[in-house]
């Protein structure tokens, strides 16, 4: 069988359409869609083909095709539709409190709903501005890592030069080189990121200039600037002719004239710059920089394709390349060359090693529908319970109904179409909370730049399909209890409503548990963070000043500036440095086996200078040229590698034997978000240094801190100096976990809210049809403490379940968040769990003990007297 006929369209959709299209047009409109989903194959994937095929057949049930399906189903007049809505006013009139329970949380679960639309919409709309993004594709390399084939965004240096010159189907070539520079305008002096792009940059990405011309790109003596960046240095006004001073190093400069400022960029963007330059500028920065060198890598390289179809073809075609580059980097070999596409490159960032693009909204995509269904959840039970409930105050409207001729399925569509009505009372103070209340906070909270576009035609379909679908979950199940009632049991007076309706108890026992879960979190997470806070780096860093130079001449110095200074105990040189760089390294253990870690260059006094603990062996001795080819490892590279003896292992690195001489305790180089990786340092030497490392006395810290940023401005006062307390090295990531505290507690805050309203509701009402039965107890003599365990007894057993089922979900549940959060999260024990329970317990026993103080408030003759 040809491919052809084993790939088929979707059968559901082609099913719909036999099912509702007269067969006089069915068999044309199932060629005409037949042709049409084998053409979108060729074109895009199959998925994406079988998706328009549902579209477009959807599309198709148009009233003219529609074939007549009979009588046996009518809907309601326009008057009847009508005398609905003047009921369900009416019911919400009549009944303020039920009324308040079922908007308040529909509208506030619908409004949490919306900010999740906003982030979703965000998500999917990131990089998706550009023109030609369906043509633009980011080269990636393959490669095995540790047994595992993982994907890369770098590419060899010459192979985007080589792309464009081989291959005609190629339109554009973009290489992008990144660089950390010195930019100086008059008094503004500032470290800037810069990029080093090819002049096709702006014909394959989509950057509308505010003021020049893309085309000056092409003068190595142009730069183009952001917005930001143009704002930052010249204020509000045209840059544009006017010259900014480039510093690379301590040695080399280069005036740019600003040719262009690119206009604001689309909030939904993750590729984007500060500073363009031409890329050929990467030889002034860099003398020793080699295009032609396979060894190297590029952070990007982007082509363009006049059809993407032929993007199989040039892969076939890359082995020449592969084996270039396999010569140059034997020890690490390329299983093939990958072409990603800009339209999912965001969403695929989080699996692409070294890419140019980063998903930072990977935990949120799956987060957060989970939250908007725990609150869609939680208010449609509250609904359901509800309304069952306070349905006993119109049995005597059913039974009227149902006595004049209405029938079950005509019961049924009032009570959703007077819940369809609530739900969209609902739905408008949802988008009014979500637009001035939850959207604002949202935003601020989490600085992504969510929106809300009230005239995108996609935020009213999702609104609709909301509305419909709350309307139907929260209302479908009452409508069919209610309309089941027989009139003549309502007239008589025998029908025992609701208090044996096992599913009112299944409900709210659910919504306790959702409430115990969300606690739990809460609760856990402001212990995680306590915990992160305290946990330990692996080294002391309470006690370390640090600053970074540009080349070892300043580094000298610097140090000879400082070791004036009192208060400092010990001091070091490194080329990279804790929490900040680090380099990739291969050791080769034998000709099939390599193994990738990160290396830290420093000097013999670094272990000492950032309190770092050898558990066995010895570091480096200064000035020791044997050390020169010795390794310190930390312990995770040696359990990674299962070496029983480590010291006296040796390892080829770069063509080099290298031997293991110390092992390290284990420590966070990056922050607990990431687990730690195997780590080698290697003896710098004196002309790489490029950071100064003071470890000072205890309290001794502000006055070293001040002293090393007066000394840098005296020494170096056109380049702004660059440093920090070794402590703060991590502030971003303990702001990130505090976030996260705070949105976990308000989210807690947020489900309790709605579970105790619904929890209020259902007894409210309870007890307002048993107000007789109590005032009769009063009257025999009943005290408080026999009506108080009355009303407790039957929600005893109802809390009792709730609670054993609910504490070992919430610490599955939270034990899991934090797994998927955190690489090192707490150890989780019991209390968090417990403490949630207990404070669920006691917002229940509040809400029953409201009821309880009505009662006992209550004068049994005028509770006698109550309908």
């Amino acid at each position: 069988m040809s491919a052809r006929h084993s790939l088929r369209p979707p059968r559901w959709p082609l099913a719909i359409l036999r099912f509702f299209i007269k067969k006089e047009y069915l068999e044309e409109i199932e060629g005409d869609m037949e042709e049409l989903f084998y053409d979108n194959v060729a074109r895009w994937t199959v998925r994406k083909a079988k998706r328009i095929y549902t579209v477009e057949a959807l599309k198709l049930l148009r009233p003219v095709l529609l074939k007549k399906l009979g009588h046996s189903f009518t809907l309601p007049s326009f008057p009847m539709y009508r005398n609905y809505f003047k009921t369900s006013l009416r019911g919400l009139l009549r009944n303020p409190l039920t009324a308040f329970i079922n908007v308040f949380g529909l509208s506030v679960a619908i409004g949490i709903c919306l900010i999740v639309y906003a982030f979703m919409l965000y998500d999917r709309s990131i990089d998706q501005f550009h023109v030609h993004k369906k043509s633009v594709y980011l080269v990636t390399i393959l490669a095995e890592h540790d047994g595992e084939t993982q994907q890369y965004g770098l590419a060899p240096r010459p192979l985007g030069e080589r792309l464009r010159e081989d291959f005609v189907q190629v339109k554009n070539v973009c290489r992008i080189e990144e660089g950390r520079v010195v930019v100086k305008h008059e008094d503004d002096v500032y470290h800037e990121h810069i990029r080093y792009v090819d002049p096709s940059f702006f014909d394959m990405f989509t950057f509308p200039l505010k003021w020049g011309s893309p085309e000056a790109l092409a003068d190595l003596n142009n730069m183009v600037l952001s917005e930001d960046m143009a704002v930052k240095y010249f204020g509000e006004d045209n840059p544009v002719g006017r010259d900014v001073l480039v510093i690379f190093n301590d040695s080399t400069k280069k005036a740019f004239t600003v040719a262009g400022v690119a206009a604001a960029f689309p909030k939904a963007h993750d590729l984007d710059f500060d500073f363009l330059v031409h890329f050929d500028n990467i030889n002034v920065a860099d003398g020793a920089y080699d295009m032609d060198d396979w060894r190297a890598f590029l952070p990007a390289t982007f082509i363009q394709v006049e059809n993407p179809a032929g993007l199989r073809t040039i892969e076939q075609q890359l082995k020449p390349y592969q084996t270039l580059q396999n010569e140059a980097l034997p020890d690490r070999p390329l299983a093939a060359f990958a072409f990603e596409p800009l339209t999912s490159l965001h969403e695929r960032a989080s699996h692409l090693r070294d890419a140019i693009v980063h998903d930072f909204n990977a935990e949120g995509r799956m987060g957060m529908p989970i939250i908007a269904i725990f609150m869609i959840a939680l208010a449609c039970f509250n609904y359901i319970n509800i309304a069952i409930v306070s349905a006993s105050k119109r049995l005597k409207e059913i039974g009227v109904r149902k006595v004049i001729g209405a029938n079950r399925r005509k019961v049924i569509l009032q009570f959703l179409s007077e819940n369809v009505v609530v739900t969209s009372f609902a739905a408008g103070i949802g988008i009014v909370l979500c637009y001035f209340a939850f959207l604002p906070w949202f935003v601020q909270f989490t600085g992504w730049p969510l929106e809300l576009p009230l005239v995108h035609g996609d935020l009213w379909v999702f609104l609709a399909a909301l509305l419909l679908f709350t309307a139907l979950v929260s209302g479908l199940y009452p409508a069919l209890y209610i309309s089941n009632f027989d009139a003549v049991k309502i007239f008589r007076g025998s029908l025992q409503f609701g208090k044996h309706n096992p599913f009112t108890r299944v409900f709210l026992c659910v919504q306790l548990i959702l409430a115990c879960i969300t606690i739990t979190a809460g609760v856990v997470f402001t212990q995680n963070n306590a915990f992160q806070n305290y946990r330990s780096w692996g080294y002391d860093q309470k006690h370390v000043v640090y600053a970074s130079v540009p080349d070892a001449a300043a580094f000298d110095r610097l140090h000879a500036a400082m070791k004036q200074q009192p208060g400092i105990v010990v001091s070091s040189g490194s080329t990279d440095h804790l929490g900040k760089t680090v380099s990739p390294v291969l050791l080769r253990q034998s000709s099939n086996h390599s193994h990738e870690a990160g290396r830290l260059a420093v000097d013999a006094h670094y272990f000492e200078t950032m309190g770092l603990r050898l558990i066995a062996g010895r570091g480096f001795r200064e000035d020791s040229e044997n050390d020169r080819r010795a390794l310190v490892v930390n312990e995770r590279l040696v359990h990674e590698l299962n070496l029983k003896q480590p010291l006296g292992h040796r390892f080829d690195v770069n063509g080099s034997p290298y031997e293991i001489i110390g092992v390290v305790q284990d420590f966070h180089h990056w922050d607990f978000f990431r687990k730690i990786q195997p780590m080698v340092f290697t003896l710098a030497t004196r002309e790489d240094y490029r950071y100064l490392s003071l470890r000072v006395e205890s309290g001794a810290e502000a006055r070293t801190y001040e002293a090393l940023q007066r000394q840098w401005a005296r020494l170096y006062p056109e380049i702004p100096f660059q440093g920090g307390y070794q402590s703060d090295a991590w502030g971003t990531y303990f702001n990130s976990v505090n976030r996260s505290e705070t949105f976990n507690k308000v989210i807690a805050s947020i489900a309790v809210l709605l579970a105790c309203l619904g929890l209020y509701g259902l007894v409210t009402l309870n007890v307002s049809g048993r107000i007789k039965e109590f005032s009769i107890r009063k009257m025999l003599g009943a005290g408080v403490e026999n009506i108080a365990m009355g009303m407790l007894r039957q929600y005893a057993v109802l809390m009792t379940v709730s609670l054993l089922l609910g504490a070992p979900l919430s610490y599955f549940f939270s034990r899991a968040y934090l797994d998927m959060l955190f690489a090192y999260p707490m150890p989780l024990d019991y209390s968090g769990t417990i403490i949630a329970l207990v404070i669920l317990t006691c917002l229940v026993l509040a809400v029953i003990a409201t009821q309880i103080r009505r009662v006992l408030h209550l004068r049994a003759v005028e509770g006698l007297k109550m309908e």
